[in-house]
């Protein structure tokens, strides 16, 4: 997959359970608009179901109209309060072996582009079954590697899978074998392939995971804010070896913080250093950081800033491009959606987003990258989730994930896929496959009886399979 004109990748939860999921139905993603770094949203609206987005055409900031609001066309609709992820690539060539939505600049809309073939991601990548109120996060690294996503298996570890041209998906093992206490996630790329997923992992901590492509277990764990004990523990440190270090008292604590119900998001300055936010109980929002020495505290200010108290069971979307100062926040308070920004360091007034027809303006400053300009694609501002300009127009896509729960026959054990390897494995780069994820396929798996999987549709043209 070559990378110039921008795609978007639409990472959706779908679960037929009727009970609501844990994790966070609100994500967030950027993209390089004419003159300006544009954050944009979407998250599953409570009646009827759509997943609806900002305008694709938003400018500068986001836009959000109420009247007749946007909103992804899906074949298989989600079912209430799925988990949302989207990020962005650049693809010069527009073919991909997924589904692709295109922005059109005029409406703010995403239309179906292009759709390619069908095949079980999770079995064909040897990954463990997914857990079925999993969380779900997904980063794109650009020329740096692909498309990860971020799951929980059904024993609530955290696992990842990715997508890279040369092995197509591939299973790259646990980010931790601990047992999750929350299914929240959050995910953020640091530098390079490098990447933070943050997650509840007690009643009173969040472990921070860092991948460090040059490590040897690539993945160290954190504590926050009760750190664990020596040795520090890693993706292959087994749970009954992980434990808290109560030697010293805590520098501080989760102030309304509920492992079960947290909505997390994570961001990264340009020096990697680590910022989490989160709404407690108390429906504000909370924000902890590391301190220049690796050390975590409640960022400064940030109990007194005038946030607007979150809605019941708002969920948030923290939007942190790699390299870059800003970041942006949003949440639902009182019926309005909440936009948090902070630049240069400094955090701006709290506004309400635009709920008016047309492209919002303002460049903040920030200047459009030059699509013959290579080098400008390749920096770590940009080489991630951006966009182009081709031929005068915004060009977007979006790929589907469905995750769904298959019905448990009675006294009947889970089997495994035929092929199944619950371990990290490559996958070869001539294989004749094509991957997509949008929908539940009727395969011989299901058959089987097998309960829990990710498949997909072949999609032969808009609102058609």
């Amino acid at each position: 997959m070559s990378h110039s004109a921008i795609n978007l990748l639409l990472s959706l939860l779908l679960l037929a359970a009727s009970a609501p999921a844990p994790a966070s139905a609100t994500t967030g993603w950027w993209t390089w608009t004419p003159g300006a770094l544009t954050p944009h949203f979407a998250f599953q609206a409570k009646i009827g179901g759509d997943i609806l987005h900002s305008a694709c055409n938003s400018n500068g900031t986001p836009n959000f109209p109420t009247k007749e609001p946007h909103k992804f066309n899906l074949t298989a609709q989600p079912r209430a309060a799925s988990p949302v992820a989207v990020i962005g690539y650049y693809d010069e060539e527009k073919e991909t072996t997924v589904v692709n939505f295109n922005c059109n600049w005029d409406t703010g809309d995403y239309e179906i582009f292009e759709e390619y073939g069908a095949t079980n991601v999770l079995e064909d990548a040897g990954a463990p079954s997914v857990h079925e109120d999993t969380g779900l996060a997904a980063v794109e690294l650009g020329h740096y590697g692909g498309q990860r996503l971020y799951y929980h298996d059904k024993d609530k570890r955290t696992n990842v899978i990715a997508y890279e041209d040369n092995t197509d998906w591939r299973y790259l093992g646990p980010v931790s074998r601990m047992e999750v206490a929350g299914m929240e996630l959050a995910a953020v790329q640091t530098d390079g392939t490098n990447v933070s997923v943050v997650f509840p992992h007690d009643a009173k901590n969040l472990a921070v995971a860092r991948y460090y492509e040059k490590a040897k277990n690539k993945w160290l764990l954190s504590s926050v804010p009760t750190p664990f004990k020596d040795p520090v523990p890693t993706n292959n440190t087994e749970p009954g070896k992980i434990g808290l270090d109560y030697s010293h008292p805590d520098p501080f604590a989760l102030e309304s913080f509920r492992n079960g119900t947290v909505r997390l998001g994570i961001a990264s300055d340009p020096d990697h250093v680590l910022s989490i936010f989160y709404i407690g109980v108390d429906k504000k929002l909370h924000e902890i950081t590391e301190t220049n020495d690796g050390q975590w505290r409640v960022a400064n200010g940030s109990e007194d800033q005038d946030w607007p108290e979150a809605g019941e069971d708002a969920d948030l979307a923290v939007i942190s491009p790699m390299g870059e100062e800003d970041v942006w926040i949003f949440y639902q308070s009182d019926h309005e959606v909440v936009q948090l920004h902070k630049r240069h360091g400094m955090w701006m007034k709290p506004a309400n987003v635009s709920t008016e027809e047309g492209n919002s303006g303002g460049s903040h400053g920030h200047n459009m990258p030059n699509k013959h300009d290579d080098a400008g694609l390749t920096t770590g501002a940009k080489a991630g989730i951006g966009a182009g300009i081709a031929a005068g127009a915004l060009l977007g896509g979006a790929v589907l994930f469905l995750v769904f729960r298959r019905r448990k026959k009675a006294a009947e054990t889970e089997e495994k896929p035929p092929g199944y390897q619950n371990q990290p494995q490559e996958l070869p780069s001539n294989a004749d496959r094509t991957f997509e994820l949008v929908g539940d396929t009727p395969m011989a798996s299901q058959q089987q009886g097998y309960e829990r999987n990710i498949t997909s549709y072949r999609w032969s043209g808009p609102g058609q399979i």
